[in-house]
C-alpha cells in the first residue's frame, strides 16, 4: 500500500502539473536567471542556490525539448515527490487522511503555481518532505546512521534553499537526536553544506554569470550572508521600521490562506490541531515548523502589502502550508467517513475556478515579450532593462537560446557592481570593443554610458530614466536614448501578442507586469504622435494602451490634451475628470500598500496637474465655478504645490482681489521662487489697496 499509494500521488500529481505547465520560459520571478545560470553553469544571487544550477544543468541533458522546459519538468518532478513523500509521512494516519493532504497541497494555488516555473522552490518542499520523513522515522527508533544521514541530507539541501533553516527546531523537536554523537553529526552536516564550494571553484573559471564573484573569501562569505546582495525583498524590507509590516501581512497571509484551502480545508485545520492536542509531542514540533516559517518569516520579512512584494513572498508560505495540510489530515482522520471528506476536498478547487487560473499551457508572455523587444531594437543596438522578470527572461533567449547575438543586454539594477562590469566587459563585446556599463541611476550616468559606448541605446519600459534625459521616439516596446532616432509606429506591426492582454485578467503580478510594458509602450508612442500633430495616430495607441491597462491614467489625460487643443473644452474637461478619478484610485492603493513616502508624492503630484489642468480647460469654457472646485481639489491632492494657489489667483485676477492677493502669497509660502507668482503679488496688492482693502 506504501509504494503503489506513493506511486499513484505521484504520478497523478506529476500529469497534472505536465498539462498545465507553460511550453517555455514561464514568466516568473527569477526563472530566466536560474535558467540562465544553470544552462552555463554560472553563479546566481547570493546565495546562488548551487544544488539547484548544478541539478538543473545535469536536468538539461536529457535532450527533451528545450533548456527551459526541462527545468520547468525539474519543478515538476521536484513537486510531485514532494506529495508522494508527505503521503508517505502520514500514511500512519490511514490513506484518505494522507491523500487528503496531499490533495490540498497539489491544487494550492501556490504550490501548483511554483511546480510550472523554472525555480528552486518545488526542490526545497521535496527535501523539506524527505527531512520531515527523516525526524518521523527517528522519533519512532534513533538509528545511528539514518541520524548521520539526515545530517548530511540537511546540510546539502541548505545549498537549495537556506530558508529550510527555519525548520530546524521543529525537525530537531519531532526526531529527538539529542546529544548523541553531536560532534559527529555536526561534520556530516558541514560535509553537505560543502556543495557551496561550487561558489568560488567555478567563481575562479570566470562564468558568463558571476554573481559577486566569490572566488574570494570575502566575496564567498558576503555571497552566504547576502551581505551588500541588495535584492527586492533586502531593500524593501530596510525602508520600513522592523515588525511595521508585520499586521498588513498576516491579513494577506489570511487571504492566502482561504484561496489555497478553502473554507472546507481550512475547518479540517482546525479540528486536526485539537485532535493533535493529544499527541504533545508531535504537537508542539509541528507548531514550531509552522510558527517558525509562517509568522515569525512574516515578521523578519517585513514587506509592504503590494502586488510586487506579496508575488516576491507568496512562495515563502509554502512551508508552513505544508504544516497545516499535515493538520488537516488529523482532522480527516478524526471524522467518522474519511473517504468522504477526501472527495470533498478533490472537488473543492473547481468551484473556486482553480483549473481555469493554473493553466498555463498557451502562457507566452516571456517568449513573446523578448522577441517582441528585439524585433524594437535595430541591428548592433544596446538594450537596457531593470526588473527581474524582463532582464533575466532576456539573459535566458539571448545566452541559453542565442537570440540576436548582435544586440547587447544591459541590466540597470546591477551596472553599478564591479562583478557585474567585469563579466560585461569579458562576455558582451561588440566588433571585439568590450561592453563598459557602469551605474545606471543619474543623468550623468546615463552620459557617461552612452558616450562610452557608440551602439544605439534603448531602454525597455521598467528603466528607471533620470528626469532631463533627452529620449528619442519610442520604437515598439522600447524607448530611443537617441534624439536622432526617426519616429515610427512601423515596429507594432510585427509586435506578436498571444493571449489575453487585459492587465486585470491576469492571473499573476509577473505577467500583469509584462502586459503594462506593452500598455505604457502605446501610451508613449501615442505621446509622442501627440506632439507631432499625428492627433488621429495618438488618439489610436492611446486608447489601445488604456484598453489594456484600465488604471493608466496619463492615456485620458493626453487624450483631455488632444481634445482641449482641438478646442473641444467640454470633451478635454470629461477626459481630465477620468484620469483624476484614476489617480485617486492610484492614491488610494499607495495607501493601502504602505507606499515610501517618495511614491506617494509622485502620484499626488501628477494627480495635481490632472487637476489644474482640468481647471484650466474648465476656466476657458467659461465655468468658472467648476473650474475653482478643480484647482480647491488639487490643492487638497497635492498642498505641497503651489501652482494651484496661482491658478486661483488667476481665476480672481480683476474679480476679487483679496483672494487672488491670498493666493498669490499662499503659492509663494510654498514655493518663494516661484516667478510669476513673485512677477504678480505687487500688482495684485496694488490693486487691492486701490480698491480700499488692505
Amino acid at each position: 500500500m506504501r509504494g503503489w499509494g506513493a506511486a499513484a500521488v505521484f504520478f497523478l500529481s506529476f500529469g497534472l502539473y505536465l498539462w498545465t505547465m507553460p511550453p517555455t520560459l514561464a514568466p516568473y520571478r527569477d526563472a530566466g536567471e536560474m535558467s540562465s545560470s544553470s544552462a552555463t553553469l554560472g553563479v546566481s544571487h547570493p546565495p546562488s542556490y548551487p544544488v539547484y544550477i548544478v541539478l538543473g544543468r545535469l536536468f538539461s541533458s536529457l535532450g527533451l525539448g528545450t533548456h527551459a522546459y526541462r527545468l520547468n519538468l525539474l519543478s515538476a518532478l521536484a513537486g510531485a515527490g514532494a506529495l508522494a513523500v508527505l503521503w508517505l509521512v502520514l500514511l500512519r494516519l490511514g490513506p484518505f487522511p494522507a491523500a487528503s493532504a496531499c490533495l490540498l497541497l497539489a491544487t494550492n494555488p501556490t504550490f501548483w503555481g511554483v511546480c510550472l516555473v523554472q525555480e528552486m522552490y518545488t526542490l526545497t518542499l521535496l527535501f523539506a518532505m524527505v527531512m520531515l520523513w527523516m525526524s518521523q522515522e527517528l522519533a519512532e527508533r534513533f538509528r545511528l546512521r539514518l541520524w548521520l544521514a539526515a545530517c548530511l541530507c540537511f546540510g546539502l539541501f541548505l545549498g537549495n534553499r537556506t530558508d529550510l533553516l527555519l525548520w530546524a527546531p521543529g525537525l530537531l523537536a519531532l526526531g529527538r537526536p539529542g546529544w548523541r554523537r553531536l560532534p559527529l553529526a555536526a561534520g556530516f552536516g558541514l560535509l553537505g553544506l560543502a556543495i557551496y564550494l561550487y561558489l568560488p571553484f567555478r567563481s575562479s573559471a570566470g562564468p558568463w554569470l558571476d554573481w559577486n564573484h566569490p572566488s574570494t573569501l570575502y566575496n564567498f562569505v558576503g555571497s552566504l550572508t547576502r551581505r551588500g546582495y541588495g535584492g527586492t525583498l533586502d531593500l524593501l524590507s530596510k525602508s520600513y521600521a522592523p515588525g511595521s509590516m508585520f499586521l498588513p501581512n498576516l491579513k494577506v497571509y489570511a487571504g492566502h490562506l482561504w484561496a489555497a484551502f478553502g473554507p472546507l480545508g481550512l475547518a479540517l485545520t482546525l479540528l486536526g490541531l485539537w485532535r493533535a492536542w493529544g499527541e504533545r509531542r508531535r504537537f508542539w514540533a509541528y507548531s514550531l515548523l509552522y510558527v517558525l516559517s509562517g509568522p515569525v518569516f512574516l515578521y523578519l520579512a517585513n514587506m509592504p502589502p503590494n502586488p510586487h512584494a506579496l508575488a516576491i513572498v507568496e512562495p515563502h508560505y509554502l512551508l508552513s502550508d505544508v504544516v497545516l495540510a499535515l493538520w488537516a489530515a488529523e482532522g480527516v482522520s478524526a471524522l467518522p467517513t474519511p473517504a468522504v471528506a477526501a472527495l470533498a476536498l478533490a472537488i473543492q478547487p473547481w468551484f473556486f475556478g482553480r483549473w481555469a487560473q493554473m493553466d498555463r499551457r498557451w502562457n507566452l508572455l516571456a517568449y513573446d515579450y523578448v522577441h517582441n523587444v528585439m524585433r524594437s531594437a535595430p541591428r548592433g543596438s544596446l538594450v537596457i532593462a531593470k526588473k527581474d522578470v524582463q532582464i533575466f527572461s532576456l539573459w535566458h533567449y539571448h545566452r541559453v537560446e542565442n537570440l540576436r547575438p548582435d544586440v547587447r543586454v544591459v541590466g540597470q539594477g546591477i551596472a553599478h557592481s564591479p562583478w557585474y562590469q567585469n563579466s560585461a566587459a569579458r562576455w558582451e563585446k561588440s566588433g571585439g570593443i568590450p561592453l563598459n556599463p557602469g551605474p545606471l541611476q543619474e543623468l550623468k550616468d546615463f552620459q557617461e554610458f552612452l558616450s562610452r559606448n557608440a551602439e544605439p541605446a534603448f531602454a525597455t519600459t521598467d528603466v528607471d530614466l533620470p528626469p532631463g534625459l533627452p529620449l528619442g521616439p519610442p520604437r515598439g516596446l522600447l524607448a530611443g536614448l537617441s534624439t536622432s532616432t526617426a519616429l515610427s509606429a512601423l515596429p507594432w506591426e510585427f509586435i506578436v501578442r498571444r493571449g489575453d492582454y487585459r492587465y486585470d485578467e491576469r492571473p499573476d503580478f509577473f505577467t500583469s507586469d509584462l502586459v503594462d510594458a506593452y500598455a505604457l509602450s502605446r501610451q508613449r508612442l501615442g505621446a509622442a504622435l501627440l506632439d507631432k500633430g499625428a492627433d488621429a495616430e495618438a488618439s489610436f495607441h492611446l486608447l489601445a494602451g488604456w484598453a489594456m491597462k484600465r488604471l493608466l491614467p496619463d492615456a485620458p489625460a493626453y487624450l483631455a490634451f488632444l481634445a482641449y487643443r482641438s478646442n473641444d473644452l467640454s470633451a478635454a474637461a470629461a477626459r481630465y475628470d477620468e484620469a483624476a478619478a484614476l489617480y485617486d484610485g492610484l492614491i488610494a492603493l499607495t495607501e493601502r500598500y504602505h507606499s515610501l513616502p517618495e511614491l506617494k508624492q509622485g502620484v499626488r503630484s501628477s494627480a495635481m496637474d490632472v487637476l489644474v489642468n482640468q481647471g484650466v480647460a474648465l476656466e476657458k469654457a467659461g465655468r468658472r465655478d467648476d473650474a475653482e472646485a478643480a484647482y480647491r481639489r488639487a490643492m487638497a491632492v497635492n498642498p505641497r504645490a503651489a501652482k494651484p494657489h496661482y491658478n486661483l489667483a488667476v481665476l480672481y485676477w480683476n474679480r476679487d482681489w483679496r483672494k487672488a492677493t491670498d493666493e498669490l502669497r499662499a503659492a509663494l509660502a510654498i514655493e518663494p521662487g516661484y516667478a510669476d507668482a513673485l512677477k504678480y503679488l505687487p500688482k495684485a496688492e496694488a490693486a487691492l489697496k486701490a480698491s480700499g482693502h488692505r
